[in-house]
């Protein structure tokens, strides 16, 4: 059932999207409520769909995470994917940590590196850290130091700590 006549007032689709995505994190954010995820979830889903950026991120968070909601690792790939692909970058750090894990992909720290740097390009401290870690480990070709260290500057108290510990070496 349509709720408006053409040309009378429709919402456009980005504004429908954003509509329900609003609806989403009302309920996302609710906490004495356990079946809010899954119903949130499925206001995240009606504006991803539609291509709204940050749905598609909330989706992949919901799928990741909740304790309250069926999680599915490769449904968290698919939208933290689709997300980070049009530049969300929360999305490329979640895809590093995916790849990294294994979680959803297969595993690969190369992968992880390429979305870890992506991000961490981008002056995300997480980001920054993570891609850090792996050049530290060999994983990437990046220098450690320099990457502990901006993101220590964005006040990252791990990247800190990392930083100190191979001043020290």
């Amino acid at each position: 059932m349509r709720l408006f006549k053409k040309g009378s007032g429709d919402p456009s689709p980005d504004r429908k999207a954003q509509k329900t995505f609003e609806a989403g994190m009302a309920l996302y954010v609710t906490e004495d409520d356990p079946g809010a995820i899954s119903e949130a979830a499925k206001d995240f889903r009606i504006a991803a769909e539609s291509g709204h950026v940050e749905a598609q991120f909330m989706l992949g968070e919901c799928n990741r995470g909740s304790i309250m909601y069926d999680r599915s690792w490769e449904e968290a790939a698919r939208w933290y994917r689709s997300a980070a692909e049009s530049g969300h970058l929360m999305a490329q750090y979640r895809m590093g940590q995916l790849y990294e894990e294994g979680a959803g992909v297969p595993q690969s720290r190369s992968k992880a590196g390429e979305w870890y740097l992506k991000a961490a390009e981008k002056e995300v401290p997480e980001a920054q850290y993570a891609y850090a870690a792996l050049c530290e480990s060999g994983d990437c070709d990046g220098d450690a130091a320099y990457w502990y260290r901006k993101s220590a500057e964005h006040g990252y108290e791990p990247a800190a700590s990392a930083l100190k510990r191979i001043e020290k070496r």
